[in-house]
């Protein structure tokens, strides 16, 4: 088999930390709705969009896998 091709992106989800301003915080919960991303964080009452946090992407590997049979 050929050499895995990685694609990093962040990765939102339930308690991981987060840069937002000058400060860190945890994400609560992600919204997805009418094709747009929301991140809430905890202590926060508001969304925040995705661009305006920071966060180390993460490494995916995509491989195609045959069927069993």
């Amino acid at each position: 088999m050929s050499d895995a091709v990685y694609y990093y992106m962040p990765l939102f989800k339930q308690g991981v930390s987060v840069q937002f301003g000058q400060s860190r915080e945890t994400v609560s919960h992600v919204v997805i709705r009418r094709n747009a991303m929301r991140v809430y964080l905890v202590g926060h009452e508001t969304p925040v969009h995705p661009d305006m946090l920071t966060l180390e992407p993460t490494a995916f590997s995509l491989t195609r896998v045959p069927d069993s049979f």
